[in-house]
């Protein structure tokens, strides 16, 4: 990786959302099933994928091949304000896997917004504030999941 790109990163990007490896940050170039290559050419076994939102590995066919279809509709995304078709099917299956009787899904986009849902949800139906996590424990970087847990970072 080039220090110039540290550099650039660091004059635009916030302190509290840091980079691994302080002045050796890796610059992720490439990657290819479970592996990343760096700017470098050095290839890492990737143990992060995607930082739990999308952990679906690298330049997976089926997931391009999804992608692709999708993006040739002309439509990258939308709002669940709108109905998808993929998106109900998908529900369906999940349901019925779940086992659980009368199933709800709710996609979200990152833990953060599950975990805010849920707390939402919980609160909601509770008709209390009151949330029990465990102190210093990463549940997401919004301020309700950083709040609940203590854990600055």
């Amino acid at each position: 990786m080039s220090d110039d790109l540290l550099k650039r990163h660091r004059a635009v990007m916030p302190a509290w959302m840091p980079v691994y490896y302080g002045d050796d940050a890796i610059e992720i170039v490439s990657g290819s099933g479970r592996r990343v290559t760096d700017a470098n050419g050095r290839t890492y076994l990737d143990f992060f994928g995607g930082v739990l939102t999308t952990m679906v590995g690298y330049d997976i066919p089926e997931i391009n091949e999804a992608v692709t279809r999708q993006l040739a509709t002309g439509v990258a995304h939308t709002s669940t304000l709108y109905l998808i078709k993929h998106q109900v099917e998908l529900a369906e299956k999940i349901a019925r896997l779940s086992g659980i009787p009368d199933a709800r899904v709710f996609f979200t986009n990152s833990g953060s917004e599950a975990n805010e849902a849920a707390m939402l949800m919980a609160t909601n139906i509770r008709r209390s504030n009151q949330i029990l996590a465990i102190k210093n424990s990463y549940h997401g970087r919004t301020f309700g999941t950083m709040a609940i847990t203590g854990h600055r970072s």
